[in-house]
């Protein structure tokens, strides 16, 4: 009993449960200024290079059944860099619920002035989406909805626009249009995937020679659930090491860090803490991502990256 009681609690918090899901539960990063092209496709090629980079969220330490997820991201310009093209890989379980999605982007760019420039993007994506009921361990065994593991592999598609100069970024976007659920034995729905708006953005101020500062937020809204914020503020010493804090209001406090290993290849990890009831029932969240710029020529990076 204990084992169902904590998958409920899992299922509850990511806002899965049945036909009367009330919360966002779309995949949420620490790192999402990292982590644009998975919610915005028209993100693609923005930063002027092919660029690879992978990611791994373990959430809510401690508790059974907890969100895993690995995201991976590869994306560049092309044809003049009018053109972004991205492919994207992304595995999430929670609970008895797996997802797993394949996403192709594009982009279009067109410059609006001497320093800004406008990305309008379309996703494609197949996503795979399991229930995997008869793992659960249940007090009575002849409850037909649990016994079985109902899938579904639905298409979906997203649309995105993105403004950006080398200071600061603007973009909106829905990445999965299309709303799909999953019926067990007896129809009733086990998960329903509703469509989430998104609205990002940040600013790179220059403090002083070898300081920059980077505050930057992210807002989520979906229907039947409170608008989620999430705001992120980071310093940076040299373009070499990144330091910052974030809040998820309502939910969390988190530390990030980065460290720009080569002028290409940079790394970060981040550990937030719930401040929900959940608090105590869990450890905390870690994060790690690591991003790699491929140039294919012998000159170094000479204006660094800041999103």
């Amino acid at each position: 009993m204990k084992a169902i009681l904590r998958y409920v609690l899992v299922v509850l918090a990511i806002g899965i449960y049945g036909n009367t899901a009330v919360a966002q539960q779309e995949v949420q990063f620490t790192h999402y200024m990292y982590n644009t092209l998975t919610v915005n496709p028209a993100y693609a090629g923005s930063k002027g290079m092919l660029n690879m980079s992978a990611l791994m969220r373990q959430q809510w330490i401690g508790i059974d059944g907890a969100p895993v997820t690995q995201n991976f991201i590869v994306h560049s310009p092309i044809v003049s860099k009018n053109i972004g093209v991205g492919l994207s890989f992304l595995n999430d379980k929670a609970g008895p619920i797996q997802q797993t999605s394949l996403a192709m982007d594009y982009s279009y760019s067109i410059q609006v002035n001497q320093t800004g420039r406008l990305n309008v993007g379309i996703k494609g994506m197949l996503n795979f989406v399991q229930a995997n009921l008869s793992s659960l361990k249940l007090d009575q065994f002849n409850d037909q909805t649990f016994g079985s593991n109902p899938s579904i592999l639905a298409p979906n598609l997203g649309l995105g626009l993105y403004y950006h100069t080398d200071k600061w970024y603007l973009g909106a976007s829905t990445p999965k249009l299309l709303e799909t659920s999953i019926a067990g034995n007896s129809k009733t729905i086990v998960s329903k995937l509703n469509r989430h708006y998104y609205i990002i953005g940040g600013y790179v101020f220059t403090l002083a020679e070898n300081w920059k500062l980077k505050p930057a937020f992210l807002a989520k809204l979906t229907s039947n659930a409170p608008l989620s914020m999430d705001a992120s503020v980071e310093v940076y010493y040299k373009n070499l090491i990144s330091m910052g804090i974030m809040h998820r209001f309502g939910d969390s406090f988190g530390f990030l860090f980065g460290y720009q290993i080569t002028d290409q290849f940079k790394v970060g990890a981040s550990f937030d803490q719930t401040i929900s009831r959940l608090q105590n029932y869990n450890s905390g969240t870690f994060e790690m991502f690591l991003s790699y710029d491929f140039t294919f020529t012998k000159d170094k990076i000479i204006t660094p990256r800041y999103f």
